[in-house]
């Protein structure tokens, strides 16, 4: 279509679509008035001209409905816009109209309407096109040219876009196009206020994704971005209409529930989420498998307000990430006090580590076939100025969290490591010694330098150093393979810890260089009456024999459990049967004298 155009613009892009400077340079410059309205037919922007022909100033345009500018015309025009909204995209009319600011005869305007449609083909707004008479002038019933209306239209659709797109983004995340904080005050406010009307319960949904800093720090930020953008998806689509699920931020997210008639209701979409976001996913060209700890806060039980709501939720998430992730709690009275213990714990921390208040004891490991001590698990414990004696199941969670994960390792091994050698100078035959390494602290980048540094610095030998790790390293199969080698090639053992309890395939272990599985106490503790227990032992013993892998069974506790684990050719156990964790004083009577 021609596009006519003032002859002071310059035209060297004409060969091509006009860019937003030119026709914002159109528009002002037209000799026509020119108007752009919303839906609602308020102004959102008018030019030169058509201020002179209403007679008020440009700025005091926008925000006035065109009755406001017009009045005496609103009978007149109101049934011809309205037709708009469902009749004819443009029509051409002629009213009489007498301008705002200056006593003026009246003047008779040529006036073109047009429809503003969005993408959808939904009535947005109008813009006008208008232009004076000579009073005694021949009627104009053609409307302003094809050019203008054209040039007019492109920047009514360009007002209304940046429009959309600024506010949607005041209310959306960029990355998930999820809602945002601002989008959570303003709908948590409002639909609070509805349920309080409605005598309705409202649930909120405070989810973290476990594991995911590991997968970013590893991957790197843009398959952390992908994986992001993955659980958005998932999350979006477990909700049901007029559910409203945001990013707070990082991996942790908001699901708000209006209108909660049924328990049973808001129980199978937390399951139904978390099994979905459990779901694998090929990120980066590895294998992943996150898992989300989820707090559940109810309206008016737990909170009436927005913040005393977010609060119980995001109190009852860090509950369930401590009871042991993949999870979700609903919020109770006393989780407040856990949240400022938790407080307590993270600030108390780095405190510890520097004063020393941190304390290693061994649990014996025993041979089942002839009673012989095999094997020392190193075991942290926190001597607290205050709490007194802290296990680990407490404040490991928070040192991964706040970040202290790494030093507090690191400790733990070279305190061992400098032990063992100890016992080695004084004559003592020392066992494999064996070191409890977080998922998170064996990701980062120098961790195989860290150990070969504190074996150098110890002179404890390698080969009597056995690193235990949970069976969720394993969700990247590659990464596992290349720092299981490189450990392996320092002469390092290593044993994968509470195996049965996490997801990785069993065919997995076969291309991984690991020495040693260890059975969760979990399930032997369930032996020799439960039939699960009792396949699954089983199975893993097998499979670890045809791989060439030791199998050691945690939490023996009882001679029933021990002859049943022999009888399947269960090398190796501990647990209380044989010996509680043990301070280091007391260790060197169970230590044989070398010869």
């Amino acid at each position: 279509m021609e596009k006519v155009l003032p002859e002071s613009v310059p035209t060297r892009h004409l060969s091509g679509p006009l860019s937003p400077h030119e026709l914002q340079q159109l528009f002002a410059q037209a000799p026509v008035g020119i108007g752009v309205f919303d839906h609602e037919f308020r102004c959102r922007d008018v030019n030169g001209r058509f201020a002179e022909l209403t007679g008020l100033a440009r700025a005091e345009h926008p925000g006035k409905t065109l009755f406001d500018i017009v009045p005496a015309q609103t009978p007149q025009l109101l049934p011809l816009f309205q037709q708009l909204r469902q009749g004819p995209p443009r029509c051409t009319f002629e009213v009489e109209m007498v301008g705002l600011s200056r006593a003026a005869s009246p003047a008779r305007w040529q006036v073109s309407v047009s429809s503003v449609l969005d993408e959808d083909g939904s009535f947005s707004g109008i813009f006008l096109v208008m232009r004076e008479s000579a009073q005694t002038g021949p009627r104009l019933d053609a409307p302003a040219s094809p050019g203008l209306q054209e040039m007019t239209h492109l920047h009514a659709l360009r007002l209304y876009q940046a429009e959309a797109r600024l506010q949607h983004l005041s209310y959306y995340d960029p990355l998930t196009d999820l809602g945002n904080r601002h989008l959570l005050q303003e709908r948590l406010t409002l639909e609070i206020e509805t349920a309080r009307v409605n005598h309705h319960v409202l649930a909120l949904l405070f989810i973290d994704l476990d594991g995911f800093k590991l997968i970013n720090d590893n991957l790197g930020h843009s398959a952390g971005d992908l994986l992001l953008k993955l659980s958005a998806d998932r999350i979006r689509h477990c909700l049901r209409p007029g559910d409203i699920a945001i990013r707070l931020g990082a991996d942790e997210f908001l699901v708000l529930l209006p209108a909660i008639r049924e328990t049973q209701d808001l129980l199978g979409l937390i399951e139904g989420l978390q099994r979905r976001l459990h779901d694998p996913a090929d990120i980066a060209q590895e294998r992943v498998r996150l898992s989300a700890s989820i707090g559940v806060s109810l309206y008016p039980e737990h909170g009436q307000t927005p913040d005393s709501l977010i609060s119980a939720a995001d109190n009852a998430m860090h509950e369930a990430k401590r009871r042991g992730r993949n999870g979700y709690l609903f919020h109770s009275p006393d989780m407040t006090a856990q949240t400022r213990e938790r407080m307590l714990l993270e600030q108390g921390l780095l405190k510890a580590i520097e004063q020393q208040e941190f304390r290693l004891l061994y649990q014996p490991m025993t041979d089942l076939a002839d009673g012989h001590l095999s094997g020392l698990e190193a075991l942290i414990r926190w001597q607290h100025p205050s709490l007194g004696m802290i296990s680990p199941d407490r404040f490991i969670p928070v040192a991964e969290e706040c970040g202290l994960i790494e030093p507090l390792g690191e400790w733990v091994m070279r305190t061992a490591c400098r032990q063992g050698q100890q016992w080695l100078a004084e004559g003592r035959a020392v066992p494999r010694l064996s070191v409890n390494v977080s998922v998170r602290e064996m990701r980062s980048h120098d961790y195989v330098e860290r150990v070969t540094s504190i074996l150098a610095e110890t002179g404890f030998p390698a080969e009597r150093l056995e690193i235990e790790v949970t069976e969720s390293i394993i969700q990247s199969v590659d990464h596992s393979l290349r720092l299981f080698t490189r450990l392996k090639a320092l002469g390092v053992q290593i044993a994968i810890d509470d195996f049965g309890t996490g997801f990785s395939s069993l065919s997995l272990l076969r291309s991984l260089p690991i020495d040693r599985i260890k059975i969760d106490r979990a399930f032997v503790q369930a032996l020799p009456d439960d039939k699960h227990s009792r396949e699954l032992c089983r199975t893993i013993v097998q499979l670890a024999s045809s791989l060439g892998m030791a199998v050691t069974a945690e939490g023996i506790e009882t001679q029933p459990q021990r002859q049943f684990l022999q009888s399947l050719r269960c090398e190796e156990g501990q647990g209380y049967l044989f010996s509680h964790p043990l301070p280091e004083p007391q260790l060197p009577s169970l230590l044989p004298v070398r010869h």
